[in-house]
């Protein structure tokens, strides 16, 4: 059996989606495609459009075969801790042969050779990269001037500006740091930019940014179906308005309930003094999430950066709940949130070759948990609970986990 992973967050499944998998596939030979998915909450820290069953069911539909769920700690959270964590889930499994990775770069080796010299220069460019943002660039830039003084050329530059080449680079970071057996895989990215925020209406290749922008506007789905694979739009029309879509500012009364009960905000996961001191300033009943975002943002502060940080203070997660993440190499648990009938024979060789426990329904299964992995999973537990609870409010539903199989 050869697996290939693919990290993801399917929000929504698209048709470049269904194309990875495709690709995935022809390159490797994989008999199972695992993904390993982000739950109800992603990367750029927001809720998921869909809840994490909804999602797990159109990657299913779609050509996934098992879907396991990246532990929040690392899903709503900036790239180098969502690569790191993915990447030591993956290895912790056991099972994964390959790690499959959208990118605009078609050649792997630029990526690796990149790779290398960021991991060799590690410090130099840490230390140039503050000395740029202190004379007061903005940290993206600062970070291009570092790399060129070490450098010398423009090449890497123009993959740096890229954010899929980004997200590989950290894979190909983890993988290395890690020792890790398991093969990269570059799969280039079709058409539309990762950022485009408009769909593109002469290709069926749409970024997910500008297939949410749309849901979020609009009263119908008809402008994306070209996007989306038909499994999935079969799928979005059962449930669209009935229990998506889900947007930030659904939780903007979650979180000014938050910030009344909180004197100070630096314990949560790397929050500054000096992003207390913004957040406070500008925090107030009238505005939604989105309205304080901007009001935050500056050269400084993006507004992922600033959303995350909501995001940490929403949830609960914190810089004590970092440490003793770090602290044990990033190793703490997995869920599987659905599979195909055919695949299920997966899940015996997980029990049989991960290093770490199952959990179900963010709950222990069989395997026992520590007292920290207890209180991380109770976390998470509660964040699932607080999208439940924004989305039974939006939608007037109430909402059960389960298991998909299909």
């Amino acid at each position: 059996m050869k697996t290939a992973a693919i990290i993801c967050e399917y929000n929504p499944f698209h048709n470049g989606h269904a194309y990875q998998i495709e690709k995935t596939r022809e390159k490797t030979g994989a008999n199972i495609i695992l993904a390993l998915m982000s739950g109800n909450y992603v990367q750029r820290g927001t809720p998921a459009l869909m809840e994490k069953q909804l999602r797990t069911k159109a990657a299913l539909s779609c050509g996934a075969d098992i879907v396991i769920e990246l532990p929040l700690w690392f899903a709503c959270n900036s790239a180098p801790y969502f690569a790191s964590g993915a990447i030591s889930l993956l290895n912790s499994l056991g099972i994964v042969d390959f790690l499959s990775f959208g990118s605009e770069c078609e050649n792997l080796s630029d990526l690796k050779n990149l790779t290398d010299f960021l991991v060799t220069n590690e410090k130099d460019l840490s230390d140039l990269t503050a000395h740029y943002v202190k004379d007061g660039h903005s940290y993206p830039k600062a970070r291009e001037l570092a790399l060129f003084d070490l450098c010398g050329h423009n090449h890497w530059l123009n993959l740096i500006r890229e954010p899929n080449n980004l997200l590989g680079i950290e894979y190909l970071k983890a993988l290395r740091k890690t020792n890790s057996h398991i093969v990269p895989v570059s799969i280039p990215r079709k058409s539309s930019s990762h950022h485009q925020q408009k769909l593109q209406h002469n290709s069926s290749f749409s970024s997910a940014s500008a297939i949410r922008n749309v849901i979020e506007q609009s009263k119908d789905l008809s402008d994306i179906t070209p996007s989306i694979p038909e499994p999935c739009i079969s799928l979005m029309y059962q449930h669209f308005q009935k229990d998506f879509p889900v947007t930030l500012n659904d939780f903007s009364g979650f979180l000014k309930f938050q910030a009344l009960h909180l004197d100070q905000i630096t314990d949560f996961w790397e929050i500054s003094s000096d992003f207390q001191d913004i957040f406070q300033k500008h925090l107030c009943p009238e505005k939604n999430i989105t309205q304080l975002i901007h009001t935050m943002k500056s050269k400084n502060l993006t507004w992922s950066r600033i959303s995350r940080n909501l995001m940490h203070i929403l949830l609960g997660m914190k810089n004590m709940h970092r440490d003793f993440i770090l602290s044990h190499n990033e190793k703490l648990y997995y869920q599987i949130l659905g599979f195909r009938k055919e695949s299920s024979h997966v899940i015996a060789q997980l029990k049989r070759h991960a290093t770490i426990p199952m959990v179900r329904h963010c709950r222990a299964f069989k395997d026992p948990l520590s007292p920290y992995q207890e209180e991380l999973l109770c976390i998470e537990q509660r964040a699932n609970q607080i999208y439940h609870i924004v989305l039974g409010e939006k939608f007037h539903i109430s909402w059960k986990d389960q298991q998909i199989i299909v």
